[in-house]
């Protein structure tokens, strides 16, 4: 027993590091993205914005294929990456993103006719295409990271490959690059990610037949296959509707989209520490079901803040800072708000049973997810307009539901109990802001800095009277973590 609770105390405190080595990387990611974004956003159009959502589908359709599945796999293990695993994984991604290569550079004058964008567009996808090949030198290094819960060198390579993309879009977006800003963007994260990468984690590169090493192939695919529906449902917007909705409308939704899911871009973060994190106790069920419990609440904490601030400042930031060619997509904005606060207590039961070895529960969910997506498209574009697939967005939030009630049966956790306060505390925030924002004579840009003021501290106000407990145990973690030598 105190061989046992020695390794717990030690699995806390490299949770405890891992954690604040992602926040701090997502803290520093999102500052750049997020400035950069805004500068970004003042030079480009809303078809620009459209081309660079095929981009990032096709990017994320790459990612799909590249491995099988096999770094979810690899990063699950308990025991070291042997060199010919390793040789393998870069041999199967050099292959997979020469075809890749090939594939985008013969689709590029078909792409440009069929989604109707400008003649100009003409040779983006190839230059992002064979970017790619650059990728595989990433790949092995991150999941050595992710296995070791390295994750503070991890963080350094996405805080690198961030930092790349807005330096260069930004700077070829003045020029008037317009979308190839975006694509020379793309393919500085290619390198700058691989050369990061390869300095922070040496791995004995070369050549090796993936198919003659012994890797988890069906467990892997397994994985990907759940991936697979959550990439066909992603890819609704930026393909399906592009061929049938103009470039610009198009546009209009994927800011409105991007921007009401940016309170979930430190969740999914964090799932590089769950999953690893989960997998350790996967065989433990007291451990399991508590840290299941704290990863949704550390989710659920973040974006419920994150969402009351975009509903309060969504639109004198779009007046002031964006431009007023983003308008137009505000409505679409507000009815895509809720999205994110039924995906991140989800996003955290993922993972806990793809750390239990049960892909097929991430394989069902998202088959519910794309029946509905599709269903509700399909259905509600042609009466509605663009509106439709805001609703049809919405709706696949159903099968969220259902996956909670089973969590709830299988790790028993009342969710309810568990997230009241941050629903109460969030209320009053958005609430405080909005009538903030209706008495404050101010310029646009002192009355945005003192309304998120307000309703960050009416939010955490709220937190510490209804949630105090919680809290408290989190920083007693943190402290353990940081005030003690690792273990393990």
């Amino acid at each position: 027993m105190e061989k046992d609770a020695a390794q717990a105390q030690g699995l806390s405190r490299q949770a405890a590091r891992g954690g604040v080595a992602l926040v701090v990387r997502q803290i520093v990611t999102q500052a750049l993205t997020l400035i950069g974004g805004l500068a970004l956003l003042r030079f480009l159009q809303p078809e620009d914005l459209a081309l660079y959502a095929v981009i990032a589908i096709l990017r994320d359709w790459y990612a799909l294929v590249a491995d099988l599945g096999l770094g979810a796999t690899l990063i699950r293990r308990s025991e070291p990456l042997t060199g010919a695993q390793q040789r393998g994984l870069w041999s199967l991604q050099c292959l997979v993103s020469l075809a890749v290569a090939l594939a985008l550079t013969a689709a590029d004058p078909w792409a440009v006719t069929s989604f109707g964008w400008p003649a100009p567009y003409a040779g983006v996808l190839t230059l992002v295409g064979w970017g790619l090949l650059l990728v595989p030198f990433r790949a092995v290094p991150a999941v050595l990271l992710q296995q070791r819960l390295a994750l503070d060198r991890f963080a350094l390579i996405e805080v690198s490959e961030s930092a790349a993309f807005v330096t260069v879009a930004l700077t070829a977006a003045v020029f008037g690059w317009g979308s190839w800003a975006v694509a020379w963007g793309v393919v500085a994260r290619f390198v700058t990610g691989a050369l990061v990468a390869n300095a922070l984690c040496r791995w004995p590169i070369g050549w090796c037949w993936p198919w003659q090493v012994p890797f988890s192939w069906r467990l892997g695919l397994a994985y990907q296959a759940g991936n697979l529906l959550t990439l066909l449902k992603e890819s609704t917007l930026p393909l399906l509707l592009g061929l049938v909705l103009a470039p610009r409308t198009v546009g209009y939704l994927k800011w409105a989209l991007t921007v009401a899911l940016l309170p979930l871009v430190l969740p999914l973060s964090l799932d590089r520490l769950f999953f690893p994190l989960l997998s350790r106790v996967r065989d433990e069920p007291e451990q399991l079901r508590r840290w299941v419990v704290r990863s949704v609440q550390i989710n659920s904490l973040v974006v419920v803040w994150l969402c009351a601030l975009l509903a309060v400042l969504a639109e004198p930031l779009v007046r002031s800072v964006l431009g007023s060619q983003w308008q137009p997509a505000l409505p679409y904005f507000y009815g895509l708000l809720p999205t994110p606060l039924a995906f991140a207590p989800v996003f955290a039961l993922i993972q806990a049973y793809q750390a239990q070895g049960r892909p097929q529960v991430n394989f069902a969910l998202n088959c519910g997810w794309l029946a509905l997506l599709w269903l509700g498209t399909w259905l509600a574009v042609p009466a509605m307009g663009p509106m439709g697939f805001v609703a049809a967005s919405l709706a696949v939030h159903l099968a969220s539901l259902a996956l909670m009630a089973m969590a709830a049966r299988d790790f028993r956790i009342n969710f309810l109990r568990e997230l009241w306060p941050l629903a109460v505390a969030g209320t009053l925030a958005t609430l405080a802001g909005f009538a903030l924002a209706r008495l404050l004579p101010l310029p646009d840009l002192p009355r945005i800095a003192l309304i998120g003021l307000a309703v960050s501290v009416v939010y955490a106000a709220g937190l510490w009277l209804l949630w105090r407990n919680v809290l408290e145990q989190g920083v007693l973690a943190l402290r353990a973590g940081f005030g003690r030598s690792s273990v393990g």
